[in-house]
């Protein structure tokens, strides 16, 4: 089992980060298609694919938000984490074969709640370019 954070809200200050990256793979894009039950030719058919302005089959936007989840619940704050929103905006299309990095960052501490805001991305490594964003909000029940 992977190993996942135990961050307190006292551990926790603006400007924090966490990041690890993922392979957007043929396996990944079949998992979530079975998942999701979305089997949108414009992510399984490669023929169909091709007619459209994207040239080629592109991976489902939310695989993208469904890797703010590992963020949270894994990296930051891990095992304290109560997940109560998240925002997304999908900036380009997520491609298999696409090696990305999905990073977190504290923008908010809030006491009175023990809730934080983190600003989510998700990255293409070879350009950097922006793939997906948005923010989360997290209470951290310890």
């Amino acid at each position: 089992m992977p190993s996942i954070k135990q961050l307190s809200f006292s551990d926790i200050s603006v400007g924090m980060t966490a990041e690890f990256t993922v392979s957007i793979t043929e396996s990944l894009v079949e998992s979530f298609c079975t998942l999701s039950g979305d089997s949108n030719p414009l992510h399984m058919d490669e023929d169909y694919a091709k007619t459209t302005p994207f040239g080629g089959r592109i991976a489902h936007g939310q695989i993208s938000a469904c890797l703010f989840s590992r963020l949270i619940g894994m990296h930051l704050p891990g095992k304290y984490a109560l997940y109560l929103s998240q925002t997304s905006q999908f900036r380009s299309p997520l491609r298999i074969g696409m090696e990305t990095l999905v990073r977190g960052t504290v923008l908010q501490v809030s006491p009175a709640t023990h809730t934080i805001v983190i600003q989510t991305q998700v990255i293409n490594t070879e350009d950097n370019s922006l793939l997906t964003d948005g923010q989360a909000l997290v209470r951290v029940t310890q």
